[in-house]
């Protein structure tokens, strides 16, 4: 458990470990198994079951493996113009810009990357991902440390994450969201309509990403505020 103060709220955070997750898991198991038959988690209505993209991507089968993914020269070029970030390639992965070609096209690519090169000088940054768009900006995958066998894998941002939470949310009657969190940044991808906290104040609740995005295994956290204490 650990806790972090959002304007004047504190939030307690659970990370919850669990099995490795595949494409044949059913998220609505994962989260009865691991969380709703949690005798903590009952006696809390305030709690907030915050999913890793990832997770529910996978679920989702919404996954690439790197053989099938063939760098172009384009790609290879593109790489060396990407920020370095300690401890995450991001898109400094040739296979992985390759999908974001694959996904977008070469046009628009090509576009964004002049864009962002043109207005970098500038100290405007973050232009490419704009333009290409949220499936691009979510990508994962070919990280180091990465558990095994993901590390050889794309993870393709998760489909209709709003409708995701919202199915969750009338099936079990907590709040849901989804989250896309590493050591750069934390992207809240998809609510319930429940949410009793902004989208804001969630990312800033996930800042320092507390399940981690290496061999922890916590693709799922409980959320809540201070004065609901275990």
């Amino acid at each position: 458990m650990s806790e972090i103060q959002v304007n004047n709220k504190i939030y307690l955070r659970y990370p919850i470990k669990t099995h490795l997750i595949t494409k044949d898991d059913n998220l609505e198991n994962v989260i009865e198994k691991y969380i709703i038959n949690n005798i903590n988690f009952k006696n809390y209505k305030d709690n907030i079951i915050v999913m890793s993209e990832r997770m529910v991507a996978i679920t989702q089968g919404r996954l690439i493996h790197q053989d099938k993914i063939k760098a172009s020269l384009l790609s290879k070029i593109l790489i060396k113009f990407v920020k370095k970030w300690p401890n995450d390639p991001g898109f400094r992965n040739a296979k992985k810009m390759q999908l974001v070609i694959d996904i977008c096209g070469t046009p628009i690519v090509l576009f964004a990357a002049f864009i962002s090169a043109i207005t970098k000088p500038f100290g405007i940054r973050g232009l490419f991902y704009k333009i290409c768009g949220n499936q691009v900006s979510e990508i994962d995958g070919f990280a180091p440390g990465t558990i095994p066998p993901y590390d050889k894998y794309a993870v393709l941002g998760p489909k209709d994450p709003d409708k995701v939470c919202d199915n969750l949310a009338e099936k079990f009657n907590v709040q849901f969201a989804i989250v896309d969190a590493n050591n750069i940044d934390v992207a809240v991808l998809g609510t319930s309509q429940n949410l009793q906290i902004s989208k804001s104040e969630l990312r800033l609740a996930f800042i320092d990403n507390p399940i981690g995005q290496g061999l922890e295994q916590t693709p799922i956290c409980i959320v809540r505020e201070k004065k609901c204490i275990i």
